[in-house]
């Protein structure tokens, strides 16, 4: 049976029964609690199109999860025990993100409202389509509260981002031949650039060089496809890892193609540069999802 006759005939079912309205009464306030958090980051994604890239391709690899996952819908519209468990999680967390700081002066507690928003998305998606997406609600839940964790840290990872960016390039390119120098030029009115001047061109390694969107994407790929297996503690960490370090390697290679092509394209500079990026930054994302393991094909059910 389809999807949405599945839910319509579940809904047909539940919908005179006092503790249905109820169990969607907890999930709508816990939508409005967290409703601030929801606007940030459609701000933050509109904003950043790092972000906003970055959103996408989680939402495109949960879409490969389900479709080679065997995801099925059983019992939608139900508190299961797993989608009550996420729920209490969610409370609980969004509670002491106001209690603790009553009772001891901290600073990082206003981060409990991100695990909070997880918790509650997953607690809806258990809800909605039942207890068998579990695991691919754990995977996806884990893998967005890495995430908007990590957009918090964009800002203050960009400078020595760029100036890794920028040394790793230089070298590479200094293999090649290329004579190069890093450096900072200092602007009127504003923060100083970082420079790389190769062979007498001078190129601006600016916030969309730090790689902060190619490495932030492939970490986070590399964990959705960690939590997904359920690997060890050991093995997650070397997934992310290798997600960092393939990340970083793509962002030197753009940067190095886009160099080396620029003296003689430059007409078209801002098209090859958006053609080289687009096409390294997919490269980059494909050798993620394979090398470490990503479904291309159904596979069996699991018990979560």
């Amino acid at each position: 049976m389809p999807i949405r006759q599945q839910l319509a005939s579940s809904f047909t079912e539940k919908y005179r029964q006092p503790s249905f309205w109820l169990h969607v009464l907890l999930f709508g306030l816990l939508t409005a609690a967290l409703w601030p958090l929801t606007t940030w980051f459609a701000q933050t994604a509109n904003d950043q199109s790092r972000i906003f890239n970055a959103l996408i391709v989680l939402v495109a690899a949960s879409v490969l999860l389900v479709r080679f996952g065997g995801v099925t819908v059983t019992q939608p519209l139900e508190l299961n025990a797993s989608a009550r468990r996420a729920l209490y999680a969610a409370y609980g967390l969004l509670l002491a993100t106001y209690l603790i700081p009553l009772i001891v002066k901290v600073e990082w507690t206003g981060l409990l409202i991100i695990p909070a928003y997880c918790c509650a998305l997953a607690a809806m998606v258990r809800f909605v389509f039942g207890a068998d997406t579990q695991r691919l609600s754990r995977t996806v839940a884990g893998t967005l509260c890495a995430f908007l964790l990590l957009s918090i840290l964009m800002e203050p990872l960009d400078w020595p981002l760029r100036s890794m960016a920028g040394q790793w390039s230089g070298y590479v390119l200094g293999l090649f031949g290329q004579s190069t120098d890093l450096g900072l030029v200092g602007q009127e009115g504003g923060p100083p650039m970082l420079i790389l001047r190769v062979n007498d061109y001078p190129f601006h390694v600016a916030s969309e060089c730090n790689g902060f969107g190619v490495i932030l994407t492939s970490l986070l790929l590399a964990l959705l496809l960690a939590i997904y297996r359920r690997l060890n503690v050991f093995d997650l960490c070397l997934n992310m890892l290798a997600g960092v370090i393939i990340g970083f390697i793509f962002n030197t290679l753009r940067i190095v193609i886009i160099v080396i092509l620029a003296p003689s394209l430059m007409e078209h500079y801002h098209l090859m540069h958006e053609i080289v990026g687009g096409l390294t930054y997919w490269a980059c994302l494909i050798l993620v999802w394979v090398s470490l393991n990503g479904p291309t094909r159904p596979e069996a059910s699991e018990k979560a």
